[in-house]
């Protein structure tokens, strides 16, 4: 059976991908989420989807429970883990222009949209390793393609460098992890209707007026389109939850 760890997986994007996955009676999730307690959702996906949904403890500011979280997975999948989707992630200063941008909050947001992501993988190679499908997911954005920059001026401009280097961090490991046969894949999920798609609403709306918001189900759908078809012979590059391909 095809199993997913999902970080973030209690709300927006990561709840649609958790959702749409356990459509499919042959999937398993793990859900790594920070509050157990305000799980109430994902408790009625369980009862729902009886026996292939787990919830575990997991928060991008604590590495502690980041490596606990991997050895839960592991002992609730001890054949391996086939698609670890590193979904979490922080937006501090949506408008903040880079002349007053808060730096100890940059640093933050590094910590969490970059090494955090970098420190889950680490803890879950061993799993992956083990697993059928061997795929490494990472969740980026468009406002972290320096080939895009330039149409994004002062928006979300901590996020946007965060996202970046969770970029040129993936493709440098992806050469690695793909002669040990594991397909590294970061895809951009679109402009959501989610907390993080909403603090940028009135920039969007203001500077790309035509631009509209989707659903996280449209979303996860299409990132789910993407982390299937990919495969570990293909170029590594940047995809939309369209499929089309966005700049570095």
């Amino acid at each position: 059976m095809p199993s997913y760890f999902i970080s973030g997986a209690n709300r927006g994007i990561g709840f649609a991908l958790t959702s749409i996955l356990l459509e499919d009676p042959e999937n398993i999730v793990v859900a790594g989420i920070r509050n157990l307690s305000g799980a109430q959702a994902l408790d009625d996906l369980g009862t729902k989807h009886s026996g292939r949904l787990s919830i575990v403890p997991f928060d991008l500011a604590d590495p502690a429970k980041i490596e606990k979280a991997a050895e839960l997975t592991s002992a609730l999948l001890p054949t391996g883990l086939d698609c670890i989707i590193n979904n979490a992630g922080v937006n501090f200063e949506p408008a903040t222009p880079m002349a007053t941008i808060d730096f100890d909050l940059i640093e933050e947001t590094y910590r969490l949209n970059t090494i955090a992501p970098a420190r889950a993988v680490r803890a879950f190679l061993p799993l992956i390793r083990k697993g059928h499908e061997k795929k490494v997911v990472f969740t980026t954005s468009v406002l972290g393609s320096v080939g895009s920059a330039g149409e994004f001026t002062e928006l979300s401009n901590g996020y946007s460098m965060s996202k970046a280097a969770l970029n040129i961090m993936a493709r440098k490991w992806a050469p690695s992890l793909k002669a040990e046969g594991i397909t590294t894949i970061v895809v951009h999920p679109g402009y959501v209707d989610t907390p993080l798609g909403d603090i940028v609403e009135e920039y969007i709306s203001t500077h790309f007026p035509g631009m509209k918001m989707i659903s996280p189900e449209e979303s996860a759908r299409g990132c789910l389109k993407v982390i299937h078809a990919t495969k570990l012979g293909d170029d590594m590059t940047i995809r939309s939850y369209e499929g089309e391909q966005v700049p570095w």
